[in-house]
């Protein structure tokens, strides 16, 4: 839209200040580690103006999300709707909404083997334990720390909360984007809502916790879960969703956010610049309010694309590589720069046989191995969390900087 419907200075003011007063107190404590109270709100926080949203939906087949960042809605419409909507003075852009992109290796990659022996005797890592040592993980929880008091937000596909991985795991807020509910976890009973293994995998890298079998970097962290992906091929969810799972996180007083998802459908190399993939834009947002990012690079380097994808390109999210257990980058692992340039991903971690949390249809709790970049995002997440513990006042760009 062209604008939120305030036309006063005195009126913007004053629902600003009602604003301010509304913040989560997370939320505040961590937007003023980058801004001043004075600034802690601004025009982007402000909700889409009611009269717009309502003449949109009379025309329209569906309305499904809307963004108060971008001051946008998403919709399904047919042609000559959307050509209605053209012409609607208060509208100042109509474009398609990407699909996401998610695609995992198909076959195995050698030098990836999740076996090892724990240097830290207090705790079993198990199988996981490769995952972790690569990155020096182990000592920090030899040194008592393990996330705590710090919120992470997964966005992902669904997730099996109640596998036996997160039987300790602290979730503070869940919502399902994709089915508008308060459950991420699948409903086996509703055709329309499907698999949550991908989400089940990444929280588990991150946060997990089940001695002797996987354990996350920051396993006593707090949690909000997004669900904004799904794995239904006929209609893939799109990147809208996932512009509504980070704003969402954003106002709980989200600190991390790890997302191993990506879109590239309907974009080109040339706008993977940093601020032109509407998810990338939200990103940065987030991250000019204090949020740290964490995103996958992509398993785009032997594909058409050959490049990462977004939201990794943002300016300040930490986008994240694979490596196999060497320390080799992977045959798969997309690569930078950004088209303007800047070198992407800024780090790796391992994402080649991967140990994870698995499903199988009757509910109970396995494991299994992964590789991708999605498996090295959660990761570089987890060290994300563990360093925010340690630093309590670091911002976005000091901890990327680290």
């Amino acid at each position: 839209f062209t604008d939120k419907g305030i036309f006063s200075q005195a009126a913007q003011k004053r629902k600003l200040a009602e604003i301010r007063q509304s913040l989560d107190v997370r939320c505040r404590w961590r937007r003023l580690k980058v801004r001043s109270e004075r600034n802690i709100v601004d025009e982007a926080d402000l909700p889409l103006f009611s009269s717009y949203t309502k003449k949109v939906e009379s025309m329209v087949k569906r309305l499904r999300v809307s963004s108060r960042w971008l001051n946008a809605l998403s919709i399904e419409a047919s042609a000559s709707q959307i050509q209605a909507l053209s012409q609607l003075e208060f509208v100042r852009k109509i474009d398609i909404v990407a699909s996401f992109q998610r695609d995992e290796p198909s076959s195995p990659y050698p030098g990836g083997s999740a076996e090892g022996e724990p240097s830290n005797p207090n705790i079993d890592y198990g199988p996981s334990f490769l995952q972790l040592d690569q990155i020096n993980v182990p000592l920090l929880h030899q040194l008592g720390y393990s996330g705590s008091g710090v919120l992470v937000c997964m966005l992902d596909t669904g997730f099996r909360k109640s596998h036996e991985v997160f039987g300790n795991a602290h979730l503070v807020s869940e919502w399902d984007f994709v089915n508008n509910d308060n459950n991420v976890q699948q409903d086996l009973l509703d055709p329309n809502d499907y698999s949550d293994s991908h989400g089940t995998a990444t929280w588990s890298l991150l946060g997990g916790y089940k001695p002797g079998q996987l354990i996350g970097p920051a396993y006593g962290a707090d949690f909000l879960l997004a669900k904004t992906e799904t794995e239904r091929f006929e209609q893939p969810v799109e990147e809208d969703y996932w512009v509504a799972g980070i704003e969402w996180a954003e106002q709980l007083g989200a600190e991390v956010v790890s997302s191993s998802l990506g879109y590239i459908d309907w974009y080109t190399y040339q706008d993977m610049d940093g601020e032109t993939a509407v998810t990338t834009r939200a990103a940065n947002r987030a991250v000019s309010l204090g949020v740290v990012v964490v995103s996958a690079a992509g398993n785009e380097r032997n594909t058409t694309w050959g490049h990462i994808i977004a939201p990794a390109d943002g300016f300040e999210v930490i986008a994240a590589g694979a490596v196999d257990a060497s320390g080799n980058i992977s045959s798969f692992s997309s690569p930078g720069p950004t088209h303007d340039g800047r070198i992407k991903p800024e780090v790796c971690t391992l994402g080649v046989n991967n140990w994870i949390a698995s499903n199988r249809p009757d509910g109970s709790s396995t494991y299994t191995t992964g590789s991708g970049t999605s498996c090295s995002t959660p990761l570089v997440a987890g060290v994300a969390t563990l360093l925010l513990e340690i630093h309590r006042d670091w911002t976005p760009a000091q901890l990327r900087s680290a």
